[in-house]
């Protein structure tokens, strides 16, 4: 089950990367750490750099991916953020990226939510 579960989040982040590239952004960094986490993509778009939670699931019979998201989780994204050495001069953000996958993990959809925190 685990394994099945880390193939299933590469392949979101896969996706999510490839959405925002077509998008125009520039991917600076994917699987970015610190001492209180990971980034799943660190990007920038224009002179604004984003910071990228992923959520991936197959199937929503279990309830969305946009419903993994909490105050909690996007806190830490921000603490995380802000150690982030080249935006100390820039605007940042944070995003989300929600990508629902089929049981043979082919996109079902994919929605991007932009400043959520």
């Amino acid at each position: 089950m685990k394994q099945r579960n880390k193939e299933v989040g590469r392949k979101g982040e896969e996706v999510a990367t490839e959405y925002l590239w077509e998008k125009g952004y520039e991917i600076i960094e994917r699987n970015w750490g610190s001492k209180w986490g990971e980034i799943d993509i660190v990007a920038k778009t224009g002179e604004t750099f984003c910071f990228v939670e992923v959520k991936t699931k197959v199937g929503e019979n279990w309830g969305s991916p946009e419903e993994m998201i909490n105050k909690k989780k996007l806190a830490q994204v921000q603490r995380m953020a802000e150690t982030y050495e080249p935006t100390r001069d820039h605007q940042s953000r944070i995003d989300v990226v929600a990508v629902v996958l089929n049981d043979d993990l082919s996109i079902k959809r994919l929605n991007h939510y932009e400043c959520v925190y």
